[in-house]
């Protein structure tokens, strides 16, 4: 004999069915979470890394920039003390002149006082390069350089013009004279260089001697002005110099 179940039999079974895809359900649930989190984590992992990378991007490209900044600075100030300076001697070229010309010319206004411009030129340089060489020749410019600087304060200031013409300028002097006695020390100081055996030649100079206000009022009329008078020293025999003012020549002469 069959029995039929009863509607409570058939209530558990379909119970029971329920129960087992709800658990079903959960456990599905449960792993599409669990899979939610991971990708989440991924995600937040990969995300965290680009940042990371481009952080560390950033900050390679803001180091690279700041060097190439100062890269650029250093080039410029090297470029500009290049533009003002003699590339043989190293010596300010006449751009640095007219500026340091500048600065004396106001302090002088200031406080009612002279400078003064000493053009000189070196005797007999042509036949230096001719029958020596240039090689030669260079050797002389840079020895009269270090000689011309190391005779002159450190206020004073020695340009090379370009060939074998040199100006010191002498921003404070206590008179107008006085110039006269520093055109001396060099020439003394230049003759010197033979005796002492750093150069195998004679070396001698004429020197023009201009002095602000007596003379003129800038540089580019100083410098006029003491380039005639070194042409008078020269026309005298060289190895002298000559006041624009005063068209005497000084105590230079052998």
């Amino acid at each position: 004999m069959v029995r039929v179940p009863d509607s409570a039999d058939t209530l558990r079974a379909e119970l029971a069915a329920l129960q087992a895809q709800t658990s079903d359900a959960r456990a599905e649930l449960a792993r599409v979470r669990a899979d939610l989190a991971q990708a989440q984590a991924q995600l937040d992992a990969d995300a965290m890394q680009r940042l990371l990378e481009a952080n560390e991007q950033l900050v390679i490209d803001a180091l690279r920039s700041r060097d190439m900044a100062e890269s650029t600075a250093l080039l410029m100030a090297e470029l500009s003390r290049n533009s003002e300076l003699d590339s043989l001697t190293q010596l300010p070229n006449r751009l640095l002149l007219v500026d340091r010309f500048s600065q004396g010319l106001t302090h002088a206004r200031r406080h009612d006082g002279r400078l003064a411009l000493l053009f000189l030129d070196l005797d007999g340089f042509k036949e230096i390069n001719d029958k020596l060489g240039h090689r030669v020749g260079d050797e002389v410019l840079r020895a009269v350089s270090l000689c011309l600087v190391s005779c002159v304060r450190q206020i004073d200031t020695v340009c090379r013009l370009g060939g074998d013409e040199f100006v010191v300028l002498l921003p404070e002097i206590a008179d107008a004279t006085d110039p006269g006695l520093v055109a001396q020390k060099l020439m003394e100081a230049l003759e010197a260089l033979t005796h002492e055996g750093r150069l195998p030649i004679r070396v001698s100079a004429s020197i023009g001697i201009s002095v602000y206000p007596d003379d003129a009022q800038d540089i580019e009329a100083l410098v006029d002005c003491a380039d005639q008078a070194m042409y008078r020293s020269k026309r005298a025999g060289g190895r002298r110099y000559s006041f624009f003012a005063t068209r005497d020549a000084g105590p230079g002469q052998p």
